[in-house]
């Protein structure tokens, strides 16, 4: 009976360990980054962005879903110094899968979001911006587990 038990625990384990490693394999084709200007002049306001690219046959929901059980995608930046504004996200698209009765709203291949970082009117310093950028990818046969991508970039504050 224990070698039964012991042969039931190891093909478990080895049908987990080939699903994870499947689902790795065939995983999400999502990548995101922070885009901002090397430098800054003290007292004003650039303009920051977050570039996501969705890989073909991939789309994560928009920030305003259709549906009240799906994952918003969500930009959440701080900066060291100045302030943001609230993030403005790209306009979303409506898109029929075969697993839902009406369309979703959903971004697909490249998506802007934007932010404004206005800057204290000191200079000299760095100003560090820092966050993540939360979703969850889907393709027309199965959605992911939510996910998060660092964000991270730096600028100059210059003398006016």
């Amino acid at each position: 009976m224990a070698g039964v038990m012991k042969m039931r625990s190891f093909l478990t384990l080895l049908f987990l360990a080939s699903a994870a490693l499947s689902t790795a394999a065939g995983g999400p084709d999502i990548r995101a980054k922070l885009v901002a200007p090397p430098e800054v002049k003290a007292g004003a306001k650039t303009t920051v962005a977050i570039e996501m690219t969705i890989g073909p046959g991939w789309h994560v929901n928009s920030h305003t879903p259709s549906e009240p059980y799906l994952i918003p995608t969500a930009a959440a930046l701080t900066a060291s110094a100045g302030t943001l504004s609230p993030i403005r996200y790209a306009k979303d698209e409506e898109k029929k899968f075969s697993f839902s009765d009406k369309p979703l709203r959903v971004y697909t291949g490249t998506v802007r979001f934007e932010t404004d970082l206005e800057v204290p009117a000191k200079g000299g310093a760095d100003v560090t911006l820092e966050g993540n950028l939360s979703y969850q990818a889907c393709n027309d046969q199965q959605c992911f587990p939510p996910a998060k991508i660092p964000l991270k970039a730096a600028a100059k504050i210059t003398p006016r």
